[in-house]
C-alpha cells in the first residue's frame, strides 16, 4: 500500500476527470437514453460511473479485506482520458484528410482540350 496514493487523493484527482472531462459523455448518454438508443457515450458513462461510484462507496465505508480497500478511480479516469484522446486523434486525422483532398482538388485542370478527327476543339 505504500506505493499507492491515498484513497482520498485518488478521489480528488479522479473527480475532475470524471465530471469535468467526462461531462460530454454524460450529456450524450442522457440524449441517447431519451432517444431510447445506445451508443459508445452511454457505455463510457455507465462504465466509468460504475468504477467511480464503487470506489467512492468502498472508500467511504471502508469495506475492503484486511484493511486493503480496492479502489478503481484510476480505471474511470484512464478510460475517459483514452476515449477523449482517441476522439481527438480521429478529429485530427479527419482534418488532415480534408486538407489533403483540398490540396488535390487545387491541382485539377481548369480547362480541357477535346480532339476530334485530329482537330482541337
Amino acid at each position: 500500500q505504500d506505493w499507492m496514493l491515498a484513497g482520498w487523493m485518488q478521489l480528488a484527482l479522479a473527480t475532475p476527470v470524471q465530471f469535468w472531462l467526462g461531462a460530454r459523455f454524460y450529456r450524450a448518454a442522457w440524449k441517447a437514453l431519451l432517444a431510447r438508443s445506445g451508443n459508445m457515450d452511454l457505455l463510457v458513462a455507465l462504465g466509468t460511473s460504475a468504477a467511480y461510484g464503487l470506489s467512492a462507496y468502498l472508500l467511504i465505508f471502508r469495506t475492503g479485506h484486511a484493511g486493503m480497500t480496492p479502489l478503481y478511480f484510476e480505471s474511470s479516469a484512464v478510460v475517459i482520458t483514452l476515449v477523449l484522446l482517441g476522439k481527438w486523434l480521429e478529429a485530427r486525422a479527419k482534418h488532415q484528410t480534408v486538407a489533403a483532398l483540398r490540396a488535390l482538388e487545387s491541382l485539377r485542370a481548369t480547362e480541357a482540350v477535346v480532339r476530334r478527327d485530329g482537330k482541337d476543339l
